[in-house]
């Protein structure tokens, strides 16, 4: 059986981004390391497919980019990557889509999987490590969105705001003790939000901002995280996203609570499914389409250099 990447990575102690990129660009490996992987996969018998990075003839194709995204069925990564792919087809790329499943693994062995044939990646709220993004970022041009990561390219909205915002609207309602039902632990905009809320709930007197923890950023997770909700002695909630927020209102309504009368709920992002909902759910824009646009049109400048 031939040996993986995967399997030199572990025993070298590398990441499998390490692997391809020693002999993809073995130049930017330190000898010691360049050193460990060879004589790992020597060991293993690993052979690497043969890797060619030159740019098709525009005669023959048109050059390929990769999207990448933790669950492309979501909503959310869904609007992205359309409005990626529409941009990318109107300026002449192909573009891959690339669901990486919330595992960071995957996410590392797909990239390396697409390097022989994609000139760029549009990598969406990344699971990845700071450190794996940068070195996934030295092998080709790379553009990451809603995730900042020093020196590598990025586009995001502005996240702490976008919370101020609710906060600020649920205060104007009369509204003093909110909760929040956050989305998965690993997701950058996780990360802002729960901080964004932490800080203003020291930084308010008035407001009790309580957060009831991580939940999967579906319907499924609002379902679970509803009864922590009414238990929690909020008037009002403010879900991860509206796919939470709707499994917090069918919830709701299994327990007959009012919305809004008995509880407020406001969702993040205005995908389509909140115009579906009884009552319909109030939700904080978020610019995807702007997002997908402006992915393409920085990583087609970061390939013509």
């Amino acid at each position: 059986m031939t040996s993986t990447a995967r399997e030199v990575a572990q025993r070298a102690g590398v990441s499998v981004s390490t692997v391809s990129r020693a002999y993809t660009h073995p130049d930017k490996l330190s000898p010691v390391t360049l050193s460990r992987v060879r004589q790992a996969a020597a060991a293993l018998g690993y052979e690497p497919l043969p890797v060619r990075r030159s740019d098709p003839p525009p005669a023959l194709s048109r050059p390929t980019i990769a999207f990448m995204a933790p669950d492309i069925a979501n909503p959310y990564f869904a609007a992205i990557a359309k409005a990626a792919q529409h941009r990318a087809h109107a300026r002449s790329f192909n573009m891959i889509v690339a669901n990486t499943s919330e595992d960071i693994e995957q996410e590392s062995e797909l990239l390396n999987g697409l390097l022989p044939s994609v000139q760029g990646v549009i990598s969406c709220s990344s699971r990845s490590t700071d450190a794996q993004i940068l070195e996934m970022a030295g092998l080709l041009p790379m553009v990451l969105v809603n995730h900042s990561v020093e020196s590598v390219n990025s586009i995001s909205v502005d996240e702490d705001d976008a919370m101020r915002q609710i906060v600020t609207h649920l205060a104007a309602l009369g509204h003093t003790r909110i909760a929040y039902v956050g989305g998965s632990a690993h997701s950058p905009s996780e990360a802002i939000r729960s901080a964004a809320l932490r800080a203003i709930d020291e930084e308010s007197d008035e407001l009790e901002i309580t957060q009831l923890g991580n939940f999967a950023a579906f319907a499924h997770g609002g379902t679970a995280a509803a009864d922590l909700v009414i238990s929690s002695g909020a008037s009002a909630v403010i879900a991860f996203n509206d796919l939470v927020a709707m499994g917090i209102l069918s919830r709701l309504r299994q327990r007959g609570v009012e919305v809004p009368a008995d509880i407020s709920v406001v969702g993040t992002d205005d995908v389509l499914v909140s115009e579906a909902t009884q009552p319909p759910l109030t939700t904080m824009a978020m610019p995807l389409e702007r997002l997908g646009t402006a992915a393409v049109e920085l990583l087609e400048r970061l390939i013509a250099g």
